[in-house]
């Protein structure tokens, strides 16, 4: 990747996610890559790449990587007190002993042992998706690089391909979409483009039969004139005068129930007006006869007089309703 950034073929130092290796021995960068701004951030950059594809460092024997290569990596990341590399060929031909003698057979083999890991397995438009969003690439970005619609790409990396078309003006659209995302065309074709057939083969066409598409199929019906001269006729269905009887029904209920209830009130508020009148006589005719007594007596020392309470009242019992009487009377209120 330093050789090939270089002589201009790379912007940057790509990173691990956008790098792939191919079955034929080709490392290819996927992705947008980001340029850097000095030679000195890319010795880090590139320095970093090759931190993330080491292995750890208590590694089993057949995976561990030699000292000298580590002390490289830390040297370029500045995480040791050595100075830095001057230039990035400096930084290539430090890392020249370590290299493969044929970078090629190497790519292939780990391409190989990649494969007899993961065994067989058919892609689908989910990994598209992925790969997608690895590169750090909006869908607005694609929309805008490829002239397709940011809904139409979203259905499309979600498996809904029924408004994508299925002729060579969507397999061309297919194609500037992997192109704008930077993945890989004829991959992207293999995966998506057979989708898109079967989408298309499974959509309902619509025939000349407006009937077939019908929600209820009914034959045309009949228009009947209205006939003035036989009245309204609302007011004679059954339902209006079934509807009409109960409400008086429920008029006559609540007013029954009602006057009961309000009769106990009514008695009681006639029996306070009519207490004072009933005992006013009694007491004037009392305080007559006291008082002739009193002229008749001898004159002794008054005593001031101590007046007694007024009686209360007497009201009439109350009578309550019973207990069916009040809770119906609060259903029919409420």
């Amino acid at each position: 990747m330093c050789r090939r950034y270089a002589r201009g073929e790379l912007r940057g130092i790509p990173s691990t996610l956008v790098i792939r290796l191919t079955q034929d021995g080709q490392i290819a960068a996927e992705g947008p890559v980001e340029p850097d701004e000095s030679d000195q951030a890319t010795i880090v950059r590139a320095a970093q790449l090759l931190h993330d594809l080491l292995p750890v460092v208590d590694a089993p024997a057949p995976h561990r990587v030699p000292g000298g290569l580590r002390l490289i990596v830390s040297r370029a990341l500045g995480t040791m007190d050595l100075p830095a590399f001057a230039s990035l060929d400096e930084f290539c031909d430090a890392l020249e002993r370590f290299a493969a003698p044929d970078l090629a057979a190497a790519v292939r083999c780990l391409f190989r042992s990649w494969q007899a890991i993961r065994g067989p397995r058919v892609l689908t438009i989910s990994d598209i998706r992925r790969a997608r969003r690895a590169t750090g690439l909006s869908l607005a970005d694609i929309s805008a690089a490829s002239g397709i619609d940011v809904t139409l790409l979203r259905e499309l990396e979600w498996g809904y391909l029924r408004n994508w078309r299925a002729d060579e003006e969507g397999r061309k659209a297919l194609g500037r979409y992997a192109r704008a995302a930077g993945l890989d065309e004829p991959l992207v074709q293999s995966v998506a483009w057979p989708l898109i057939k079967e989408a298309a083969l499974q959509a309902p066409e619509l025939t000349a039969d407006a009937s077939s598409q019908a929600l209820v199929l009914a034959p045309p019906q009949t228009l009947v004139p209205y006939d003035a001269s036989r009245g309204s006729p609302g007011w004679a269905s059954p339902r209006l005068l079934g509807a009409a009887g109960a409400i008086l029904l429920l008029i006559a209920l609540t007013y029954g129930f009602w006057r009961p209830l309000r009769a106990p009130a009514a008695a009681r508020a006639e029996g306070a007006a009519a207490a004072p009148a009933r005992n006013a006589a009694p007491a004037s005719a009392a305080m007559s006869a006291v008082a002739n007594r009193r002229a008749a007596r001898p004159a002794k020392t008054e005593r001031p007089a101590m007046r007694r309470p007024a009686a209360a009242p007497r009201h009439p019992p109350v009578r309550k309703a019973s207990f069916f009487k009040r809770e119906l009377f609060r259903i029919v209120i409420r």
